[in-house]
């Protein structure tokens, strides 16, 4: 008999030379995933430069350059996708087979009746399953590192490489854990790999299912996150997760859902560092469970589906209800949004599955008969669910925050904490526009005009949570957003103007100009840094001093470049209020506003919109008096960009949002274009629009056509002079 100190002895490493092929699959693919792709990348930069150097300036060269060292650190470090494919692999491999010898009953006697207890049997197999694949990657990182400063790209070594380094360390022990995990609950290679799918993808199906169905029942739900942020923020799918980390970092489309108008925000790279120690945690405490599970686990279960029978129940209600979820809103899908095909689809996806489920614990397809009354009871108890969604019984819609609960809060949609309102004046507004909204939702009336509003809350406890409202177009709805949307803080937060940071060395700023007289072209551009930034500080200072209705007679376009980059960093209307301003601008830049002009306009189309018979027709208006009443004080919404937030910002009118005016112009030098128009409050032409409803009345009982598109009609044939 063997003592339990020699019996241990060397066991790791004879295990190592029983599964070697671990150890050349991990060389190879860490060879081609890490090693490779930086001398290759390295070998480009290095062909590419030497070009450079005989083409281009020693400055333009140096730029480029830097061009070149980003490549390499990509190769080398978080963002290296190849790699994270390598890890992600080998994890699963090496966790599956280390301990796939369970699932063979003759290999099972024989390992259980060697001289060792379990715990030291796992301990060998995991240590050995870890070792042959992160041992190889150090080796062929180091050997990266090695290469790259061998080539000359030694100042991409620095010590975020020892984040990237514990990023995948952690991430592989991670998923490495859950592979052992799912080996040792099932008694079968292939219902592993089954489990494995579900339990890595499960998660993003559950999160995206879980929208679908809050978009279907909720009328006020909106959107969670992007499509990359659904793929990429559940902690709970560390597999899609993974992509998402650079090193300690985390990727700005990978975090929780953003939008915002402060245009630095983009630029920053979340902390992952919180993420990491989680899953560090989280590997260890998956490790502890996959001993526990490993110790009592029985020999005699080897060969079944699942090796542990008080699971299996569970398992098939989660898979029963994820997989029936998705057929109903699949099938909903795929006939025209059907409600009726939904319960069909809910349905038979339960049923299906239910029925596999039982078919592959039984490895008997007689078995798709039992346990009908599990059936029935996952059926019941999950319409009743959707039913209670359905019914909105625990009040999502109907929800409000209290006023003294919010922290802070913005009538738009995901927004970062930058953009967020927390003034109590514009705090009130917001929820006075969501209360109005709650209490629209029960209206009714088709031909109401209404606008829809997204309000976003961040609660006191750090909750943010928002709500899409459908609110009628009343005066005090517009009053309220037109407090919001004009305040200072409003400005100074959402405004691209008030965003603009110092110039980049080795940039300058350019201002391009446009106007609403001059099409879609601009008139001028400003160059010069220096007088870009006076008259941006000039407009800072003015906009902040009126809130009520100005007229927009210019827009600015900012943007930096130098010899070969060009970035954007947005745009703002100046007003007619703006006087020192528009002579900074005629100083500088020699720029004046030019208005819409009349003088070539044979002909206007109004699109108004009729109530009584719910849809917009197309008007023709030739007299030359009220063309010239319409194009007096005109704003070029396209030019100006005024939509939304912006034109309510401005005060354009677009609560009469009932009539459209479409613009055919004609330039001195034969140029055309069509523009739409709009007023701020004092300028809108009422009595003009008014006098032609009756005519499109009588139009639209006649039959007259006016093409179509969305909220605006345009008549089939437009005369430009």
């Amino acid at each position: 008999m063997m003592s339990r100190n020699s019996c241990s002895k060397g066991l790791v490493r004879d295990c190592m030379k029983r599964n070697l092929w671990a150890i050349v699959l991990s060389t190879v693919g860490f060879f081609m995933a890490q090693l490779l792709p930086v001398i290759m990348t390295a070998q480009h930069s290095l062909s590419a430069h030497k070009q450079d150097l005989a083409n281009l300036s020693a400055a333009d060269a140096a730029a480029s350059w830097q061009g070149y060292v980003e490549s390499v650190g990509e190769m080398l470090g978080g963002q290296n996708v190849f790699v994270k494919l390598a890890v992600i692999i080998l994890a699963v491999t090496c966790g599956v087979s280390m301990f796939a010898y369970l699932h063979n009953r003759r290999k099972v006697d024989f390992y259980h009746s060697l001289p060792i207890s379990r715990s030291r049997l796992f301990a060998v197999n995991y240590a050995t399953g870890a070792l042959c694949a992160l041992v190889p990657y150090l080796v062929l990182h180091a050997l990266s590192i090695v290469s790259a400063c061998a080539m000359g790209f030694g100042e991409v070594v620095n010590a975020s490489l020892i984040g990237v380094i514990a990023s995948n360390v952690i991430f592989f022990f991670l998923l490495y854990a859950m592979a052992a995990v799912m080996t040792i609950l099932c008694g079968n290679t292939v219902i592993t790999l089954l489990l494995g799918l579900w339990v890595y993808f499960g998660p993003t199906l559950v999160t995206a299912l879980w929208q679908g169905l809050k978009n279907m029942f909720f009328q006020t739900y909106v959107m969670d996150a992007s499509m990359a942020s659904l793929l990429f923020c559940n902690k709970f799918a560390p597999l899609i997760q993974y992509f998402g980390v650079n090193g300690t970092k985390m990727y700005n489309w990978a975090v929780e859902p953003v939008y915002t108008m402060d245009y630095s925000a983009g630029l920053q790279e979340p902390s992952a560092i919180g993420l990491l120690i989680g899953y560090a945690v989280a590997a260890i405490v998956i490790t502890a469970l996959a001993l526990f599970l490993f110790r009592i686990r029985k020999s005699e279960r080897a060969g079944t589906a699942l090796a542990f029978n008080p699971i299996k129940l569970p398992v098939k209600i989660i898979i029963c209800v994820v997989m029936g979820t998705a057929f109903a809103e699949i099938f909903k899908m795929l006939v025209y949004e059907s409600e009726l095909w939904f319960w069909v689809g809910l349905v038979l996806g339960t049923v299906i599955f239910h029925c596999v489920v039982e078919i592959i614990y039984a490895f008997d397809f007689r078995a798709i008969f039992r346990k009908p009354l599990q059936l029935v009871i996952i059926l019941a108890v999950l319409c009743a669910g959707l039913l209670t969604m359905q019914s909105d019984v625990f009040g999502y819609d109907k929800w409000l925050p209290d006023e003294g609960s919010i922290a802070a809060a913005a009538p738009m949609g995901y927004v970062g904490e930058s953009a967020l309102l927390s003034e109590p004046e514009n705090i009130a507004a917001a929820r006075q526009l969501a209360a109005l909204g709650v209490e629209s939702l029960n209206n009714t009336d088709e031909n109401a005009q209404k606008e829809c509003i997204t309000v976003t809350f961040k609660l006191k406890n750090g909750k943010v949570k928002s709500r899409s409202y459908e609110l009628p177009g009343t005066d005090e709805v517009f009053t309220l957003k037109k407090q919001i949307y004009q305040s200072a803080e409003y400005k100074q937060k959402a405004w691209s103007l008030f965003a603009l940071g110092e110039v980049n060395e080795g940039y300058h700023r350019n201002i391009v100009f446009y106007t609403n007289g001059d099409g879609y072209n601009g008139v001028g551009t400003l160059s010069d840094s220096q007088k870009a930034q006076e008259i941006i500080d000039t407009l800072k200072a003015e906009t902040l001093t009126h809130t009520g209705d100005a007229m927009p007679v210019l827009r600015m376009e900012f943007s930096q470049q130098n010899n070969d980059d060009y970035y954007s960093e947005g745009a703002v209307c100046v007003t007619d209020k703006d006087v020192k301003t528009l002579a900074l601008i005629k100083k500088y830049a020699n720029i004046v506003p030019k208005a819409v002009s009349a003088k070539n306009v044979k002909s206007v189309a109004l699109s108004i919109y009729l109530p009584d018979k719910d849809c917009w027709q197309g008007v023709q208006v030739t007299d030359k008096a009220d063309i010239d009443a319409l194009l007096k004080n005109a704003i070029s919404i396209d030019v100006m960009n005024l939509y939304g937030s912006n034109a309510m910002a401005y005060g354009i009118m677009q609560r009469f949002n009932s009539c459209s005016v479409s613009v055919p112009c004609k330039a001195e030098n034969g140029d055309e274009w069509d523009i739409n128009v709009g007023y701020i409050e004092e300028d809108y032409p009422k009595d003009i629009i008014e006098k032609y409803r009756a005519q499109a009345e009588k139009d639209a009982e006649n039959g007259v056509e006016s093409a179509q598109d969305g909220d605006v009609a345009y008549t089939t044939e437009v005369a430009v002079g």
